[in-house]
C-alpha cells in the first residue's frame, strides 16, 4: 500500500516545533503575533548561523516582521480564542514528525533554530520582540526613528513640561524633543525607492498634522494612535513590498488592490483630521485675540485712573 505524501513542508516543520518548544517552556498562552514574529527570527537565525533555508514566507508590518500564516500549506495547528484578551492563542497539534517533508539537514538545523529562539525570546513579550526585530532588522534608518518615536509616545505624557530623562537635553520641554524626534524622521525618509517617493507628499502632510496636535496639546494616546495609522498605511503601501521573503504572486496581486483603498480611506481621514485641528487652532486664536483686547483696555483704564491722582 503506497505511504502517503507528506502533508507539511518545512516552513510548517519551524512552525510547528515552535509552538511545541513553546508550550513545553511555560503553558501560557501564545499570541499571533508572538507566534507570527518567532518564526521570522527562527529563519533568520537559520539563514545566518546554519546558511540553511526553508522558504519561509515572511514581509515586514509596521514595528516588525512576521510570517505569512496564509502561505502555509496547512494548519498544523489550532486557534481557539485566548483566555483573558482579545485575539486567538496559538496550540500545536498532535502530529508525528512524518508529516512534515524536512531534509535530513533540515531536521538537523532547524530544532537547532528554534531551541535557541525558544531560549532567547520565549518569555519576551511581543513589545520586546518587536523591539529586537527592528533594531537588528529594520531595512533603513526610517523604520527605526518611527519605531523609536513609537516606543517613546508610549512613555511621556505631553502635558508635562518636565525633561524627560536620558533622552531630551538643554531643558527642552517634551513637545520641543517630540518634534526633535519627527525632523529625524523627515532626515531619514527614503527618497531612492518608487513606492517610497510615491507616498512622500502625504507622509509630509502627515508630520504637519502630527506637528499641530503637538502644538495644541493633543493627548499623547491620540498622537500615537495617529502614528499607527499613518504606519499600518505604510505598511499596506509600501513595507510589505519592499521588504518580503517568498510571497506568492498571488498574494501580492491582493496586496496591491488593497494598497489602493488603503490609500484612498486614510487620505480622506488625514483631510478631515487637518481640518478639525485647523479649526480648533483658528478658534484659539480668535480668543486669544480677544483677551488681548481686553487686557490692553483694562491697562489703559487703569492708566486713566492713575492720571487723575
Amino acid at each position: 500500500m503506497p505511504q502517503d505524501e507528506p502533508e507539511f513542508g518545512e516552513p510548517e516543520f519551524l512552525g510547528w516545533l515552535l509552538l511545541k518548544l513553546l508550550k513545553q517552556q511555560s503553558d501560557d498562552q501564545i499570541s499571533r503575533s508572538k507566534f507570527l514574529k518567532l518564526c521570522c527570527i527562527v529563519d533568520r537565525r537559520l539563514i545566518e548561523a546554519h546558511e540553511y533555508e526553508v522558504r519561509l514566507p515572511r514581509y515586514w508590518y509596521m514595528y516588525g516582521e512576521l510570517a505569512n500564516e496564509h502561505e502555509f500549506s496547512g494548519r498544523f495547528y489550532n486557534a481557539p480564542h485566548a483566555i483573558g484578551w482579545d485575539g486567538q492563542q496559538y496550540i500545536p497539534k498532535d502530529l508525528p514528525t512524518d508529516s512534515f517533508d524536512v531534509s535530513e539537514d533540515g531536521l538537523e538545523l532547524i530544532p537547532q533554530a528554534v531551541r535557541w529562539a525558544v531560549n532567547e525570546f520565549g518569555r519576551s513579550n511581543v513589545e520586546e520582540i518587536k523591539q529586537y526585530q527592528y533594531e537588528e532588522y529594520a531595512d533603513n534608518d526610517f523604520i527605526q526613528k518611527y519605531s523609536e518615536l513609537r516606543w517613546l509616545l508610549s512613555t511621556i505624557d505631553l502635558g508635562s513640561q518636565e525633561r524627560l530623562q536620558n533622552y531630551s537635553s538643554g531643558g527642552e520641554s517634551n513637545e520641543e524633543f517630540l518634534k526633535r524626534q519627527l525632523d529625524d524622521m523627515i532626515a531619514a525618509y527614503p527618497d531612492d525607492e518608487e513606492r517610497y517617493e510615491n507616498m512622500k507628499t502625504l507622509y509630509l502632510r502627515w508630520d504637519d498634522t502630527v506637528r499641530l496636535m503637538v502644538d495644541q496639546s493633543v493627548d499623547y494616546s491620540r498622537i500615537a494612535e495617529f502614528l499607527d495609522d499613518f504606519i499600518e498605511l505604510l505598511s499596506k503601501v509600501v513595507l510589505r513590498f519592499t521588504d518580503n521573503q517568498n510571497i506568492s504572486d498571488d498574494r501580492l496581486a491582493d496586496w496591491e488592490e488593497d494598497a489602493a483603498d488603503e490609500q484612498s480611506h486614510f487620505t480622506a481621514d488625514l483631510k478631515n483630521v487637518r481640518s478639525e485641528l485647523l479649526r480648533d487652532r483658528s478658534r484659539s486664536t480668535e480668543l486669544d485675540n480677544v483677551s488681548d483686547t481686553y487686557s490692553q483696555t483694562v491697562e489703559e483704564q487703569i492708566e486713566q485712573l492713575l492720571a487723575r491722582e
